[in-house]
């Protein structure tokens, strides 16, 4: 087994080359369940992963999770990382540590709809990596510039991704 940066090369070359075969070797569809327990505190199952979410106190929260946005912020900067530590193994450059800082200004006037011309979304996110790796820093600014570049979670973020929203045709308990 060909590990690098503890990324199993093997599988991840397999993989891909699956894909260049066959297209449909790519495609998939990601899911979860989110479950409301009340207040602004819900629990989403994805795969075997209980994730918790909730809001600070100072909102209405409990404080029993991150909130949505900081998951966001998670799943960003999460992203991010192992898409540099992939392009680090792809490029044969030993990497030691990936830290990641990651900030977004959100103004909550939006989601209380207090006014019309705030977005309830983030208004702009900052993302700085330190990088420790057996390489030039000018081969680190490119691995850090192509993990960006690949990232899934910055694509969605940045491009305009439909989000489609219905309600269960089942019985929703209304009398």
């Amino acid at each position: 087994m060909m590990m690098r940066n503890g990324v199993d090369m093997e599988r991840v070359n397999a993989r891909v080359e699956a894909m260049r075969k066959d297209p449909a070797e790519g495609r998939k569809t990601l899911s979860g369940i989110t479950s409301w327990n009340g207040g602004a505190h819900s629990t989403t199952i994805v795969r075997n992963f209980a994730i918790p979410a909730d809001e600070p106190g100072a909102i209405g929260g409990t404080n029993r999770g991150p909130s949505p946005m900081e998951l966001v912020l998670t799943a960003l900067s999460a992203c991010i990382a192992i898409s540099i530590a992939y392009s680090a193994a792809e490029d044969e450059v030993e990497v030691h540590s990936i830290e990641i800082d990651v900030e977004g200004d959100l103004d909550l006037r939006g989601l209380f709809e207090i006014t019309d011309d705030v977005r309830p979304g983030f208004e702009e996110v900052r993302v700085t990596v330190r990088m420790e790796a057996d390489a030039p820093r000018e081969k680190l600014e490119e691995l850090v510039n192509h993990g960006y570049r690949r990232s899934p979670v910055v694509d969605s973020l940045e491009g305009k991704v439909p989000v489609r929203v219905c309600l269960a045709q089942e019985d929703a308990g209304t009398a």
